[in-house]
């Protein structure tokens, strides 16, 4: 607002105001990306292409929406960075070697994003691809992942909705794409506290004490690897619907 002014005091009483700051305590009932990832599971069950690869308009919007939950929690992406992906650009690889890749000139941290997309989800990211995705595209030259029902990328206001609407009529609670890194960092803590130190790698970020302020309630692959490791040991009594 005031360009020609030397506003550098205000950015150091920023920073003494954020070190004095007391810890913020999360509220609300503590949930798990093994919850989170259920949701997904179920909403990709519930709407699979038939055996001659039809998909109702509906089902194809029903299984993205799955994907997309179940990938947000292998993949704790922010907002922008979730809306933004490319294929061939951002989700690269091929057969068991499938990646997520947000460059650092895209990220809020300016930290590169990378994730290995687990084997647990590709069988479902390759039915997205070849036959959900086509169901719902109609601009040809769209390289975007999310497909919007009109056919295009699907805008970046409609996520925080898509999130919440599932996570409410199935877990009870409305959650919010950000919520799926409280639920990371919430997994680590209840199961493997002794590593909750990787999910500043597997959430990109560049502070600890932010990572402590926000996350800690009760890098690149090799966290990524780790955290699909974690939530598959635990998953034993979760099955697919």
């Amino acid at each position: 607002m005031l360009p020609e002014h030397d506003l550098a005091w205000l950015k150091s009483m920023k920073a003494r105001l954020h070190s004095a700051a007391p810890l913020q305590r999360a509220s609300g009932p503590v949930i798990t990306s093994l919850q989170i990832l259920q949701v997904g599971l179920s909403l990709m069950d519930q709407n699979k292409p038939s055996d001659q690869g039809h998909l109702t308009l509906s089902d194809a919007i029903s299984y993205r929406d799955g994907l997309m939950i179940a990938l947000l929690v292998f993949a704790p992406l922010r907002r922008r960075n979730l809306a933004s992906l490319e294929i061939g650009r951002h989700v690269i690889g091929e057969g068991n070697n499938r990646y997520i890749v947000v460059p650092a000139s895209e990220t809020k941290t300016r930290t590169p994003i990378e994730f290995a997309i687990p084997e647990l989800l590709l069988p479902d990211l390759d039915i997205y691809l070849r036959v959900v995705r086509p169901r719902l595209l109609k601009d040809t030259q769209c390289q975007a992942l999310w497909i919007s029902p009109r056919g295009t990328a699907l805008r970046y206001g409609a996520f925080g909705d898509i999130i919440s609407r599932h996570t409410l009529a199935r877990l009870g609670t409305r959650l919010s794409p950000h919520d799926t890194r409280d639920a990371a960092a919430t997994t680590w803590a209840l199961f493997d506290p002794t590593k909750i130190g990787t999910a500043t790698d597997l959430l990109s970020h560049t502070d600890g004490r932010t990572m402590q302020r926000h996350y800690n309630r009760a890098k690149g692959f090799e966290a990524s690897r780790a955290y699909a490791d974690l939530i598959r040991s635990k998953r034993v009594n979760l099955r697919r619907t």
